[in-house]
């Protein structure tokens, strides 16, 4: 069943006012029609998120956070397609493990979703999954595998950026030559993750690597605790204030969303594990920035939706006909933030003012969220090209 919206929209780079016609798919955009839905006028309509970097943990790890509740947290916050990340247990790095993470989405998932294997020494037979590609951490940096998934393959490849040796030294000596030594172990289709710092960004977009930041590491105010510890270490303010310079170069912004349990956190600093859960609090953040004047809102969207779309290789992050029918209903509001449908019921980023609110995530032209209630529709995968839910 085909559905009209009509609004205030972000389309080619300017805010009109439109209808726009789809089922799954954006099928017409319009100036006039009988809508099925009209938002207000303070409400604009914009392509939904996509987040490169979740850990959304599952299997055994379900007691840190399920599919269910990352998926219903990402789209509480705007997000219509996360990625997720394969350091699960058991780790997903295998022709089998492979299927069944992404049997566990399409039974679960309240969003899109994609996946990311490991590296693998069965690279041959996973590269012909419907996976986004393949993260490769630290400790991958040496092995075998890891240069055989460089070599043989075509799919984009995730870099944590730290050499192997910063996983061997205390946190306090993970430095930032550290993070830079990495961009020499990996070479063509690579986006850099997580960067702590504005030099990693300049060297890694002249080399010619695409390139992510997270609000956490522009935000929180150095580790403190538990809660505020993170990989790679959220740095000194110096280098958090040189970062800002990255919100206008960076090809995206990620919310590397890692939950933990509270009892986790509340473990001694040295041996609690590091992570902080903020998939829901990306979106409202950058179109806060965009409200206050801070970036443009076609930078906004860029660094949300079109990018991501663009370096993932998928038909999202723009509104137009052929398109995924995946919206973000944004307006201008005052409130704090925080987690609503985690696990996890506390972060450093708790009670952050921000002026942008989402009222609606619409994905594959169904309603996820209303603005107070998460339902429970199937997400699919851009990358199963194999499927009846084909793209």
């Amino acid at each position: 069943m085909k559905l009209w919206i009509k609004g205030k929209a972000w389309i080619g780079g300017s805010v009109e006012e439109v209808c726009i016609q789809f089922d799954r798919f954006i099928k017409s955009i319009k100036r006039e029609c009988k809508p099925d839905i009209e938002f207000k006028e303070s409400q604009l309509i914009v392509p939904a998120s996509i987040d490169m970097h979740v850990h959304v943990r599952g299997a055994k790890l379900s007691y840190k956070e399920t599919v269910a509740t990352a998926t219903s947290e990402a789209v509480y916050g705007g997000v219509g397609l996360i990625v997720d990340m394969p350091n699960t247990l058991p780790p997903v790095n295998s022709y089998q493990r492979v299927i069944e993470r992404l049997r566990e989405f399409e039974y679960h998932s309240r969003s899109d979703f994609a996946i990311y294997s490991g590296v693998t020494k069965e690279v041959e037979k996973v590269d012909n999954l419907p996976i986004a590609g393949y993260k490769i951490y630290p400790e991958d940096l040496e092995k075998e595998e890891t240069k055989e998934v460089l070599r043989k393959s075509k799919k984009l490849k995730v870099l944590h950026p730290e050499i192997p040796l910063a996983l061997k030294v205390p946190r306090k000596l993970r430095q930032i030559w550290m993070e830079i030594g990495s961009l020499n172990y990996v070479y063509g289709n690579i986006h850099v993750t997580h960067i702590t710092n504005y030099e990693t960004v300049r060297l890694a977009k002249e080399i010619g690597f695409t390139t992510d930041i997270t609000p956490h590491h522009l935000l929180v105010d150095g580790e403190r605790d538990c809660l505020s510890k993170a990989n790679p270490p959220i740095r000194d303010y110096v280098t958090r204030l040189g970062l800002l310079k990255a919100l206008f170069e960076v090809d995206t912004v990620v919310s590397d969303h890692a939950p933990h349990t509270k009892e986790e956190k509340n473990m001694e600093y040295d041996l609690c594990p590091p992570g902080i859960a903020a998939v829901s609090f990306t979106t409202p953040f950058i179109y806060s920035l965009a409200f206050k004047g801070i970036i443009s809102f076609d930078r906004a969207i860029s660094l949300l939706s079109k990018n991501p779309a663009k370096i993932l290789g998928i038909p999202y992050g723009e509104i137009k006909v052929g398109n995924v029918a995946n919206f973000t209903i944004i307006s201008r509001n005052s409130w704090r933030y925080k987690t609503k449908f985690s696990k996890v019921t506390e972060t450093p980023l708790d009670y952050y003012e921000l002026e942008s609110k989402v009222d609606f995530t619409i994905v594959q032209g169904k309603v996820a969220y209303d603005g107070e209630n998460v339902y429970p529709i199937r997400g699919m995968n851009p990358f199963d090209k194999s499927s009846q839910y084909r793209i």
